[in-house]
């Protein structure tokens, strides 16, 4: 309708049409500034891990700075939901934030199973895949893709977001191979909202693609939202590739929101673009989360590494093991189900003991599992029907 109502436009209207879009040129973030600056300058990876002052998982900024050479790792290992960073003041990323999901590695023993790849925050892990009699695993999340399905190598992860990416999501991980390869899935990118009330300039990376894997995993969201965004970087949220080329993930969603526009850098997935109308952030404490605190008495780190070269919860026991799952912000009733994906045996699927008891703010249950030898990676997951 626009490109209509320009074609009817006179040249004195036209120029009604654009003092009128000069005078909107306006947008808050609502950041508060609460947590400062972001300042990224050191060389290499910075693992991201604060936790903002009003908790949950939306940043009050003042400014974001990433240096070149730098890179701001924001790993679905710390961070199991999306991120919203909001700043006050100019955004500016002339290293990289990465949201990445992990590539599948091939496991170099023939005694030991693939570990399952970790996503971007936000994302979504990629399953297992096969090691003898054990069969191969999903890949995790809403679009999951399935095990041995795709000429016996995992299916692709699939993007269960839209084009407006409200609410934030990221990308679903790739099933493991079923052909005796054992390479597994590819972990899903992660999803990240950036909106500041003067601008974003990218001349380096902002990455939430698919890991590469038997299946691909899904690439995540990225959402950029300011007065005006420039730069000649790369922003994607492209597909991991599959083991062969009919098994690779879905692209993600990269949307950019503002009044001006001189961004002449490239972008992956599936790419949106308008105005600004809202950022749509969660409110401070609305935001469902859940998490094994503890197994066997053994208190879980507040931020696991899901490492099976050191582990983050040493357990020496044959016996049935309790783990604690703490909620909120889940309805009461909900059952959680927990995964352990382990080095040498088939996996287990657990259905909690009960459905979360306690109030929305915070509830608990309790699983129960037998542990096999050696390391295992746990995930635990709710799912219910608003």
């Amino acid at each position: 309708m626009q490109t209509k109502f320009d074609r009817l436009c006179g040249r004195a209207v036209l120029i009604w049409c654009t003092a009128l879009a000069l005078h909107a040129q306006t947008f808050p973030s609502g950041s508060t500034g609460l947590d400062g600056d972001l300042i990224v300058s050191a060389p290499g990876v910075t693992v991201y891990s604060a936790v903002p002052a009003g908790g949950g998982s939306v940043y009050n900024f003042n400014t974001i700075q990433v240096a070149a050479g730098s890179t701001l790792k924001l790993s679905g290992a710390v961070f199991p939901g999306p991120l919203y960073f909001l700043a006050q003041g100019a955004v500016t990323v002339a290293g990289t934030i990465d949201l990445s999901g992990q590539t599948s590695t091939q496991t170099t023993s023939s005694a030991q199973r693939t570990v399952p790849s970790i996503p971007g925050a936000g994302g979504y892990a990629g399953g297992a895949g096969i090691l003898g009699a054990i069969p191969a695993s999903a890949g995790l999340g809403p679009l999951g893709g399935s095990a041995g399905t795709c000429f016996t190598k995992g299916a692709g992860g699939g993007f269960s977001g839209n084009q407006f990416l409200v609410p934030l999501t990221g990308g679903s991980g790739g099933g493991g191979d079923a052909n005796l390869s054992g390479l597994g899935g590819g972990a899903g990118g992660g999803a990240l909202l950036i909106a500041s009330s003067v601008s974003i300039t990218v001349t380096g990376t902002i990455t939430a693609a698919g890991g590469n894997g038997s299946g691909g995993g899904a690439g995540g969201g990225i959402r950029l939202v300011a007065p005006a965004i420039a730069g000649t970087g790369t922003i994607t949220a492209a597909a991991g590739a599959g083991n062969i080329a009919n098994c690779p993930g879905s692209a993600g969603v990269v949307r950019l929101e503002y009044f001006q526009n001189t961004f002449t850098g490239t972008t992956g997935g599936t790419f949106y673009s308008a105005t600004p109308v809202n950022v749509y952030a969660p409110a401070p404490g609305s935001q469902p989360y859940i998490t094994v605190k503890s197994v066997g008495g053994i208190n879980v780190p507040a931020n696991p590494t899901g490492s099976f070269v050191v582990p983050d919860v040493l357990l020496n026991a044959t016996s049935a093991l309790t783990v604690n799952i703490q909620a909120v912000n889940v309805p009461l009733g909900t059952i959680p189900t927990v995964y352990f994906s382990t080095e040498n045996f088939p996996d287990q699927k657990i259905t909690a003991n009960a459905g979360l008891a306690g109030t929305v703010a915070s509830s608990t249950t309790t699983a129960t599992v037998t542990l096999k030898p050696g390391f295992s990676i746990g995930f635990v997951t709710a799912t219910w029907s608003q």
